[in-house]
C-alpha cells in the first residue's frame, strides 16, 4: 500500500464499501421488513418500483467503481505481500468483490425475474412471499460483505500509518536516544 495513490484508492474503498454496506444494511433491517408489512400486492408494487429506480449512476458508479478500485488494491497486496496492511487489502477486497458476487448472480436475475410478476395476478401474493424471505437472507450476505471490507480497510489504513509512524519513530529516536546517553556519561 506504499505511495500515496495506494493510499487514496484504500480512502476511496473504505468509504464506498461503507456507502453501500449502508445502503443494504438499510434494506436488511427496516426496508423489506416496512414492504412486508403492506398488503401482499402493494409491497410487491413497491418493491419492482425500488428494483426499477435502483440502477442509476448515482448507486452503480459507487458499486462496480469501489469494485474495480478493490481489484487493483488486491493487485498492489499481492505485489506487496512483505507490507503490514497487505493481508486487509487482500482480505477486504476478496469480501467486497463476494458482495458483488452475490448482487450479480443472485439478486440481479431475481429482481429482473421478480419485475416480471404482474401484481393483480393470482399468484403475485405467492410470488411476493417467496422472493422476499430468499432475498432478504442473500441481502444480509452482501451488507456484512461490504461491511467487513469497509471495516479491514480501515484497518489497513490504521496499520499503514503505525507502521510509517513507527518507522520515522525508529529512524529518530535512535540518534536521538544515543546522543542523550553520550552527555549523561552513560556508555553504549
Amino acid at each position: 500500500m506504499s505511495g500515496r495513490y495506494g493510499r487514496a484508492l484504500t480512502v476511496v474503498a473504505t468509504v464506498g464499501s461503507g456507502l453501500m454496506a449502508g445502503v443494504f444494511f438499510a434494506f436488511s433491517t427496516f426496508v423489506m421488513t416496512a414492504l412486508g408489512r403492506l398488503p401482499d400486492r402493494q409491497g410487491l408494487s413497491a418493491m419492482q418500483e425500488i428494483n426499477d429506480a435502483a440502477p442509476t449512476p448515482w448507486f452503480m458508479l459507487p458499486l462496480f467503481g469501489v469494485a474495480l478500485v478493490c481489484v487493483v488494491l488486491a493487485l498492489l497486496g499481492l505485489r506487496r505481500l512483505n507490507e503490514r496492511p497487505s493481508k486487509f487489502l487482500l482480505v477486504g477486497s476478496a469480501l467486497y468483490l463476494v458482495g458483488i458476487v452475490v448482487t450479480i448472480a443472485y439478486h440481479v436475475p431475481k429482481n429482473d425475474d421478480f419485475g416480471l410478476v404482474n401484481p393483480n395476478s393470482p399468484g403475485a401474493p405467492q410470488a411476493w412471499d417467496d422472493y422476499r424471505t430468499p432475498w432478504t437472507a442473500w441481502n444480509h450476505v452482501r451488507t456484512l460483505a461490504f461491511l467487513g471490507a469497509a471495516i479491514l480497510f480501515t484497518v489497513a489504513l490504521v496499520v499503514y500509518r503505525r507502521s510509517r509512524e513507527q518507522s520515522t519513530t525508529d529512524g529518530v529516536a535512535e540518534p536521538i536516544v544515543a546522543a542523550e546517553l553520550t552527555r549523561s556519561g552513560v556508555s553504549q
